[in-house]
């Protein structure tokens, strides 16, 4: 699977609802920092800012907004298809 393929599956797993938005956090963030390839510029920039969107996301229920980590993800999913 390539390097982008992954990101996108996980990506849509989120927002089709296949995974929850606790383990969306920990696999994204835990890919994000493992990744050892060099990404094309404009697929760093989109995956980096939601990397700062989904780092910043709250697991607390009454202090998180889903719909803003949904809408992130959205985009970046937007600017790697």
């Amino acid at each position: 699977m390539s390097t982008i393929a992954k990101y996108i599956l996980l990506l849509t797993q989120y927002i089709t609802g296949e995974i929850p938005a606790f383990q969306f956090e920990v696999a994204y963030l835990e890919m994000f920092k493992e990744e050892t390839r060099v990404l094309p510029e404009d697929v760093y920039d989109a995956l980096n800012n939601l990397f700062l969107d989904v780092d910043a996301y709250c697991a607390d229920v009454s202090l998180r907004d889903d719909e803003d980590l949904v809408a992130s993800v959205k985009e970046a999913l937007k600017k790697l298809t």
